[in-house]
């Protein structure tokens, strides 16, 4: 009879410890703002070998614009005009590369984003994020 009752208090506390555990993990209460974070950053591109000359723009069927390096040496495509069309998602990006053989086509790019690791309200919530570099394939 003894074993019997230390068995319930054994089994009642065990079903106490998991109601809590669930609870605690399961239920979560955390209010996430409605916060929309977007990126106006550049996107940078980065080549196997460097092209003597890129063009760039964002969306399909858009018109390549020449871009210029920045002063440290990076391809950088910045989200405005004349790359950035009023009105459209930055999610892909077109890249024209020129290489030394005057050689080069257009190729539609997906921008893939990473978070910053910053997250103000938490990481359930999410956060600000940003652009990795585009990665152009040669021709």
């Amino acid at each position: 009879m003894r074993t019997r009752g230390i068995l319930l208090i054994v089994l009642g506390t065990l079903a106490v410890v998991v109601a809590v555990v669930v609870f605690v993990r399961g239920g979560s209460n955390t209010a996430c703002p409605a916060i929309g974070y977007v990126y106006t950053g550049d996107v940078e591109l980065t080549f196997p070998q460097e092209p003597p000359s890129v063009a760039a723009c964002f969306g399909s069927g858009c018109t390549p614009a020449p871009v210029s390096r920045s002063a440290d040496g990076r391809w950088l495509v910045p989200q405005s005009a004349p790359y950035l069309a009023p009105g459209t998602a930055v999610t892909s990006i077109v890249v024209r590369a020129v290489d030394s053989s005057g050689v080069g086509g257009a190729k539609e790019l997906k921008i893939e984003s990473e978070s910053t690791g910053e997250h103000p309200y938490g990481p359930t919530c999410g956060g600000p994020f940003r652009f990795t570099p585009v990665r152009v394939p040669p021709s």
